[in-house]
């Protein structure tokens, strides 16, 4: 009855706190989520009906105060969120290529990025394409090209024999979605030119919103050409990366090194930037409103700098590409300035649950996202930790009141421990915050990210940062090289330290946690953050739940690509370690990459020396599990069905393969898509309609039965619809040029 009564008081404190407020954005971005994961297209009049039903509700309950008009706003804003994601998938599609194809191809450059590995990557609007023409045209692509930029300008046009690819699904299920954000980034292909492209000559375009665009662009590219002049060199690009956005020409190694210690993070143009640039500018504006003390006691300078900080940082956003995750980070800050101007609390709760919203509304597809996830994860947890700082602060302040004056030098001292502390904790809750979502997304974790970021943090924020908006400045009036120069130097100094901490820190690999494991994971992390009172005590059977769920998930037995043309075995019997035995020598190396990362796996092995996988030309043997005998997986390489549907004898038969294995997989189109006995088949056109699968055993069956977990629900959403168009999804051979005749 005590409970009770105390649960009762912890309710009435959180209603009077406004907390009630702080859920809302959490509803929407579950409407959201729930929107994209649906396994079918939502009719639109389904949501709009769900909506008006609810608002009557909500009319009916308006004069109720309990926990039903509650729920059923709840429900409302949740609707909410999946109409505004409905909205802008289908308000704005993007036409996506259907199958690779190769073709002469003009078109306007949008963007330049020369990479580290001497390769210059372009985005360009597609106008016309030839040879063959395309009836189904991308509207913009991204494609590489060997050798610099030398010829090419931002706004010129280019053309060149291209090979165009459809953006990859996910490597596995549950993995990053490539094609789902290309979508929702207006790329309908990918691709690279066969041979050097040429610069020819196009007339500007006619709408003013595009040539501000390019003038933006070229802004962007001068700035960073500016910057490698200065500064040449690995830490010149990352200078570059922090100033413009533009990551390509950092090299491999020191991306490595900045992810593995737990710096990856500063290369990303996100909040810390922003308020970097903020706190630099703010600061130097009110340093020189301080020179004139008569007219500043008359003003608000804090406003005004506030102001200027804003205007700063609005800059930063176009400057920096004005990416969804750069827009993101620009709106939480501008509302916090703002509330700054209206001498309010700018590190509120609110202030975030209404960046939160605001974002929903912009760009919903990005919830799906890690950017989105860790950003705002880190940001709540330390606003809630701050605001408990500052409760026990204040408190402690009370206990205290005629504390003896310090000396100078003790003063100094207390401050210096503080920012160190400071620095200690931010990194260790927003690593706590994001780690959640790191296990989820990449599979793996930065141990001695506190470490690293207590020695590069103090570096980045009192040398990098304050130096780039100083060179920035100074560009019109030529005096930048050697602010660019001392900005590289300290960056230097970060990957330098990035560089150690990775030497010495432990290949930590997570796993892929399961869904289920991290909405419960994000579901505690909400109620922590956003409870005030001893509520939050009820995240803690939540973690504990996530966390069983996390640790008694089982990999898979097997994992199969999109294209078919990739196959592993997982073996977890070599002393707790899990090792990927493949089907080819040379496999796909990103691939492999993201089924290391996700299935923890520690070491790779070849066909010619696994003991569980058996590979020659035309057939692999893979025999996995544990039981005895174990299960055995024909891997089919080449084509089983010629026309008309006969039987080809190249490889083994259909009624070999489906009487002696216990699944099968055809590799390539064209294959029967089932066994007459039953036998558990994965084929080609499977893949390609429902993406990358994942071989299981089948839960509470017998012990050699086997379950497919294909990583798509197949082209049923908008994002999806171009994988019916490819050969392999009309159980098509591949095309040859004998194919045109007939």
């Amino acid at each position: 009855m005590a409970a009770c009564r105390s649960f009762q008081a912890a309710l009435q404190r959180e209603a009077g706190l406004g907390t009630a407020f702080l859920f809302l954005p959490v509803a929407l971005i579950c409407g959201v989520l729930v929107y994209f994961s649906l396994p079918v297209e939502p009719a639109p009049w389904n949501l709009a009906s769900g909506l008006v039903v609810l608002a009557v509700l909500l009319v009916v309950l308006r004069g109720s105060a309990g926990h039903a008009r509650h729920a059923a706003l709840a429900l409302f804003v949740g609707v909410v969120g999946m109409a505004l994601a409905q909205a802008h998938t289908r308000l704005d599609p993007t036409p996506v290529l259907g199958s690779d194809v190769t073709t002469r191809l003009t078109g306007r450059i949008l963007a330049i990025e020369e990479r580290a590995n001497g390769r210059t990557r372009f985005t360009v609007d597609v106008i016309r394409t030839e040879r063959p023409e395309l009836r189904y045209a991308p509207d913009r692509i991204r494609v590489t090209a060997a050798g610099g930029a030398q010829g090419f300008a931002i706004g010129g046009g280019i053309h060149g024999v291209v090979r165009l690819t459809s953006p990859s699904g996910p490597a596995h299920p549950g993995g990053y979605d490539f094609a789902f954000h290309s979508y929702f980034d207006g790329l309908g292909a990918n691709g690279f030119f066969l041979g050097k492209p040429k610069p020819v000559r196009l007339a500007e375009p006619v709408r003013l919103l595009a040539r501000v665009t390019l003038a933006l662009e070229r802004l962007r590219q001068s700035i960073s050409r500016e910057i490698r002049r200065s500064a040449p060199g690995r830490a010149g690009a990352v200078s570059t990366a922090l100033v413009t956005g533009n990551k390509s020409g950092i090299p491999d190694d020191v991306t490595e090194a900045l992810r593995v210690a737990g710096l990856a993070h500063i290369l990303s143009i996100s909040g810390l930037h922003m308020a970097l640039v903020a706190a630099t500018v703010m600061a130097t504006l009110r340093l020189g409103f301080a020179f004139a003390p008569n007219w500043s006691s008359r003003h608000p300078v804090k406003k005004y700098s506030a102001a200027g900080a804003l205007a700063a940082t609005a800059f930063y956003l176009f400057l920096a590409g004005a990416g969804v995750a750069t827009q993101r980070s620009f709106v939480m800050l501008a509302i916090m300035l703002l509330a700054l101007t209206f001498d309010r609390n700018a590190v509120t709760m609110r202030n975030l649950a209404l960046a939160a919203i605001a974002v929903v509304v912009v760009a919903p597809h990005e919830v799906t996202g890690p950017g989105f996830q860790m950003s705002f994860a880190a940001t709540a947890a330390l606003i809630a930790v701050y605001a408990g700082w500052q409760d026990w602060s204040h408190h402690r302040e009370r206990r205290r009141p005629d504390r003896a004056a310090q000396s100078r030098t003790a003063a100094l001292a207390g401050t210096a421990s503080r920012y160190a502390l400071g620095i200690a904790v931010t990194s260790l809750v927003a690593g706590l915050a994001t780690g959640i979502f790191a296990s989820y997304h990449f599979g793996r974790i930065a141990p001695y990210g506190l470490l690293a970021n207590l020695a590069a943090m103090p570096i980045v924020t009192l040398l990098v940062m304050p130096i780039a908006v100083a060179a920035v400045v100074l560009i019109p009036f030529g005096l930048h090289v050697y602010p660019f120069k001392a900005m590289a130097w300290a960056a230097e100094l970060v990957i330098e330290i990035a560089e150690r901490v990775a030497a010495i820190s432990p290949a930590v690999k997570t796993g892929q946690m399961p869904p289920v494991a991290l909405l419960a994971f994000a579901a505690g992390l909400v109620l922590v953050c956003l409870f005030s009172t001893r509520l939050r005590w009820v995240a803690v059977p939540v973690f504990l739940g996530a966390s069983l769920v996390w640790s008694v998930q089982k990999p898979p037995l097997a994992v199969i690509s999109e294209d078919a043309r990739q196959f592993a075995v997982l073996d977890s019997n070599g002393g707790g370690k899990t090792v990927l035995h493949v089907n080819r020598n040379r496999p796909n190396a990103f691939i492999l990459d993201q089924w290391k990362d996700a299935y923890g796996a520690s070491d790779v092995v070849k066909p010619g020396d696994s003991a569980v996988m058996a590979c020659d030309d035309t057939l692999c043997v893979a025999h996995m599990g544990s039981a005895d005998p174990p299960l055995k997986v024909a891997y089919v390489v080449e084509p089983i069905g010629g026309k008309q549907g006969q039987i080809s004898t190249e490889a083994v038969s259909v009624e070999t393969a489906c009487a002696h294995y216990d699944m099968v997989i055809f590799a390539k189109a064209p294959s029967p898509q089932s066994c007459a006995n039953g036998t558990p088949v994965i084929s080609a056109q499977m893949l390609a309609l429902y993406g990358a699968a994942e071989i299981r055993r089948a839960s509470g069956e017998a012990e050699n039965d086997l379950t497919v977990r294909f990583a798509l629900p197949g082209p049923v959403r908008p994002w999806l619809d171009h994988r019916r168009y490819s050969r392999p999804a009309r159980n098509l051979p591949e095309w040859r040029r004998s194919d045109s005749a007939q």
